[in-house]
C-alpha cells in the first residue's frame, strides 16, 4: 500500500495466472513466472511446451517444494501434467483465470490474446546489432559473442544480425576470428543454411539452443576447434536469405553498411521481418547517433555498448529485471514493458479532494438586495442620472441628434418620482 496525503494506493492480487512456457528457455522462463505471479499474492498454473515438459515439470515440483517449506498453500503453483493445445485453450479461457502471460510463437500469443482474458503476450526477436565506427570494436565484438554465446543463444533478445560500419569493417572481422567467431565461405553458408530452416522456411527446432560444432557437424561443414559461433556475410533480409532470420543459437548473419543511416535503416529491415517491437542494439560512443538510432528502431529495448541478452533483461542496465519482455504494439502485444509483478495487480486508488467544486459561502458573507432599505435618491440625483444617460446616447448617436431643450428636461425631471427613479436607475 502507498499512502499520500491525496491517494491511498492499494494492490490486490488478479487471482489465476495462466502462465505458457515455450521450449526455449523453458527452466528460465518457468521460473521467473512463477516467482513474480507468487510475489504479488496470485496463483499461477503452467502450460508447458510438449518439447519441455519434463524440465518446466521439474522446475516447478521444485519450486514448489521449497515455497511449501515456507508457508506457501501446496496449490499456489501448479502445471499441468498433459500438455496439449486443447488443454492449453481451455485454461486460458477458464473462468478463473484472471490473466495470461503468453510467451511463445505468434500463434500462441494470438491464441492468448483472442481468449477473452487480459493477456500479456511476448512476441519473437530478430535481434540487430550495429556496430559504429566510433565504437570500441574489440569490447562490442566481446559483447556480442557474449551475448549471443550464452545458453546458445536460446534468448529472445540475443543479437542473430551484426550490421557494421563499412570503414571499420576489416577490423570487426578480424576481433570476431581473435575471439572464437568463424567465418564461413559461401558454399558452407549455404550448407548451413538448410538446417537452418525447414522445407516451409520456418527455423528448424533441431538446432534451437544448439552449438556452434554440432550445428556445422549437422550441415557437414569442417570448423576450427574452438570455434564459438558462426557468421556467414548475408546478402539481404527475408524469406530467399536464411540467415537473415531468428535463429536461437550461435549463429550470426553479417552485414556491412556505410555510415548511421544506412546501418539503422538494415537494423530496422531485419526488426521488420521477424522481430518487430523486441530488441536491438549499437555500439558507439556518439551519444546523440545512439539517441537518433532508438528513435528510428520499432523495438521496446535499444540497447547501448552492452550485450543485448544481458541489457534487455536488465542484468547490465537499468531496465527493470524480467525473463518477459513486450514487444508493444510493434509485436501485437499489450505492452511495451519488461513483465514485473506489477503486472499482475490490480491497484485501487483511494482519492481524497483537493481541489472542491462547491465552495460553501458563510452567512455573513451573503448579501441580499433589499430595495426597501437603500437610500432614497434626492432630484439633484435624478437630475444628474438623467444628464450623465443623455450625455452617453448623444456621445453613441451616428448623426447629430434632436437638440433637447433644458424645458423638456425639466419636464422629464419632473415626471420621474424618487420611488420610480430607484427601480430604474442606471447602474
Amino acid at each position: 500500500m502507498k499512502d499520500t496525503d491525496s491517494i491511498v494506493e492499494i494492490a490486490s492480487p488478479r487471482g489465476v495466472v495462466a502462465a505458457i512456457i515455450p521450449s526455449t528457455n523453458p527452466t528460465s522462463t518457468a521460473i521467473f513466472k512463477i516467482i513474480i505471479a507468487i510475489k504479488s499474492r496470485n496463483t499461477i498454473v503452467l502450460s508447458p511446451h510438449p518439447s519441455a515438459a519434463g524440465c518446466i515439470s521439474e522446475t516447478a515440483r521444485v519450486m514448489r517444494d521449497e515455497a511449501v517449506k515456507l508457508g506457501l498453500p501446496g496449490d499456489a503453483i501448479i502445471c499441468l501434467t498433459t500438455t496439449t493445445i486443447e488443454g492449453t485453450e481451455a485454461l486460458m479461457k477458464h473462468k478463473k483465470t484472471a490473466v495470461i502471460l503468453a510467451t511463445g510463437g505468434t500463434g500462441l500469443v494470438r491464441a492468448a490474446y483472442s481468449s477473452g482474458k487480459p493477456a500479456f503476450g511476448v512476441g519473437p526477436g530478430n535481434v540487430p546489432v550495429f556496430i559504429e565506427r566510433s565504437a570500441n570494436i574489440e569490447k562490442a565484438v566481446s559483447d556480442i559473442l557474449t551475448s549471443t554465446c550464452f545458453d546458445n543463444g536460446t534468448i529472445c533478445a540475443s543479437e542473430q544480425s551484426v550490421v557494421v560500419d563499412s570503414p571499420i569493417a576489416d577490423q570487426v572481422r578480424e576481433q570476431f576470428r581473435l575471439q572464437g567467431g568463424h567465418f564461413l565461405s559461401g558454399s558452407e553458408a549455404d550448407a548451413v543454411a538448410k538446417v537452418l530452416l525447414t522445407p516451409q522456411r520456418t527455423l528448424n527446432p533441431g538446432i534451437v539452443g544448439k552449438s556452434a560444432a554440432f550445428i556445422a557437424d549437422l550441415a557437414g561443414v569442417s570448423i576450427p576447434a574452438g570455434t564459438r559461433c558462426l557468421l556467414a556475410d548475408c546478402g539481404g533480409v527475408g524469406r530467399d536469405y536464411p540467415w537473415s532470420i531468428e535463429k536461437l543459437s550461435p549463429t550470426l548473419a553479417f552485414f556491412v553498411a556505410d555510415g548511421v543511416e544506412n546501418g539503422a535503416n538494415r537494423c530496422q529491415e531485419i526488426l521488420q521481418f521477424g522481430g518487430m517491437g523486441h530488441t536491438a542494439g549499437m555500439h558507439t560512443q556518439d551519444r546523440a547517433s545512439a539517441i537518433r538510432y532508438g528513435e528510428q528502431m520499432p523495438a521496446a529495448r535499444v540497447i547501448i555498448n552492452s550485450p543485448t541478452t544481458h541489457g534487455a533483461i536488465g542484468f547490465s542496465t537499468d531496465l527493470p529485471p524480467s525473463m518477459t519482455l513486450g514487444c508493444g504494439s510493434w509485436g501485437g502485444n499489450v505492452t511495451s514493458d519488461n513483465i514485473s509483478p506489477h503486472h499482475l495487480m490490480d491497484i485501487k486508488r483511494v482519492a481524497f479532494e483537493t481541489k472542491p467544486v462547491n465552495v460553501q459561502k458563510s452567512a455573513q458573507n451573503v448579501r441580499t438586495p433589499a430595495l426597501a432599505t437603500q437610500k432614497r435618491a434626492s432630484r439633484e440625483d435624478i437630475a444628474a442620472i438623467v444628464d450623465g444617460f443623455l450625455k452617453q446616447k448623444l456621445a453613441e448617436a451616428p448623426e447629430p441628434p434632436e437638440i433637447v431643450s433644458t424645458a423638456k428636461v425639466e419636464t422629464i425631471v419632473h415626471e420621474i418620482t424618487p420611488e420610480n427613479a430607484v427601480q430604474n436607475r442606471c447602474p
